[in-house]
């Protein structure tokens, strides 16, 4: 695996469809490749009625849609009932990454999204997904835009090129956007499922794997996918609320990505900000809390490293942080 920034294979904008290219089937007389969504969910039911919907309204017939309940009690499995070509599945009880890659497991299609159940899908995505996979075969996942709203309307928008194609910051730092993106189910035989080790951040680890294994992101120029902010919603824009969980997930993943054998160096400088980063946010938070002692225990390597390395990071972290920032900007 080479070390350093990858190139950028990809233009922002995918070409037009070609006829004759290997992928998905661009011609009419031949049976499409399937398209298969997987949606975890939990006593959503209403939401989740309207995720189903954003499925259903692409008009495609080469859609397989999975949902996995966690043993929902508010009329979920009734109101799925009335959808005989869903299939659904009842989760183990071992999370929400665990979730998904039973549905994962289950799903028979050569293209795999992910829909939270309280999120919708943009009309027509489904089409130009197809599209892009016909038109570059080398493409293994393509990514589009991604808008945040609430009940007041569309609150953000994350469209830049850098991230959906993907790098590092975006990766550990920055606007992921893990349900914009559509994989080949190759990506998940090549470098594997979720990490269930990780209950908030399993989605960043993933695809940092995908960046160590070079798997490479066509970005397209179309909305795909719409995160609604709510209550209890486990979005990107609520995950910086959670905590001292959250953090301390981000500083185990910044750390055991330092120490990848084949992490490219673009992805362990980032991943010395992140460990950085955390460890500022983790220390404010101790050194509020009355634990002075705790904060400074955050500075004493256990790992093995030299107590200087926290320090390296700390200053890592406040550089990164001074550099220009690749945010989200408010819908128009």
């Amino acid at each position: 695996m080479r070390d350093g920034p990858r190139p950028q294979r990809f233009a922002c904008t995918f070409l037009s469809q070609r006829p004759g290219r290997k992928g998905l089937s661009s011609d009419p007389r031949e049976t499409p490749v399937l398209l298969s969504i997987i949606t975890p969910t939990l006593n959503r039911r209403t939401m989740l009625a309207e995720a189903l919907a954003s499925v259903a309204a692409q008009r495609r017939d080469n859609v397989e849609h999975i949902v996995v309940d966690g043993g929902s009690t508010d009329g979920t499995l009734e109101m799925l009932a009335a959808h005989p070509h869903i299939k659904v599945l009842q989760d183990r009880r071992r999370g929400l990454y665990d979730a998904i890659n039973q549905g994962i497991d289950a799903a028979s299609g050569a293209v795999i999204g992910l829909l939270n159940s309280d999120d919708l899908y943009a009309p027509g995505i489904f089409e130009v997904v197809e599209a892009a996979f016909t038109a570059h075969p080398e493409a293994d996942a393509v990514c589009g835009i991604a808008e945040l709203f609430d009940e007041t309307g569309t609150l953000a928008r994350f469209d830049d090129p850098t991230d959906l194609r993907l790098d590092a910051h975006a990766v550990l730092i920055g606007n992921c956007i893990p349900n914009a993106r559509f994989f080949r189910r190759s990506v998940f035989t090549k470098i594997g499922l979720f990490s269930t080790s990780y209950r908030a951040v399993a989605d960043r680890e993933f695809l940092a794997r995908t960046m160590i294994a070079d798997v490479q992101t066509l970005p397209l120029d179309s909305l795909a996918y719409r995160y609604r902010r709510h209550p209890g919603s486990l979005t990107l824009a609520d995950r910086a609320e959670r905590g001292k969980t959250f953090r301390t997930e981000l500083l185990r993943l910044a750390l055991n990505i330092a120490r990848h054998p084949r992490a490219t160096d673009e992805l362990r400088v980032k991943a010395r900000a992140l460990e950085g980063r955390c460890l500022a946010t983790l220390g404010l938070d101790r050194l509020k809390a009355g634990d002075p002692l705790g904060a400074a225990r955050l500075l004493i390597a256990t790992d093995g490293r030299p107590a200087s390395a926290s320090f390296r990071a700390l200053v890592a972290g406040f550089l990164d942080r001074r550099r220009p920032s690749r945010k989200s900007h408010p819908a128009p």
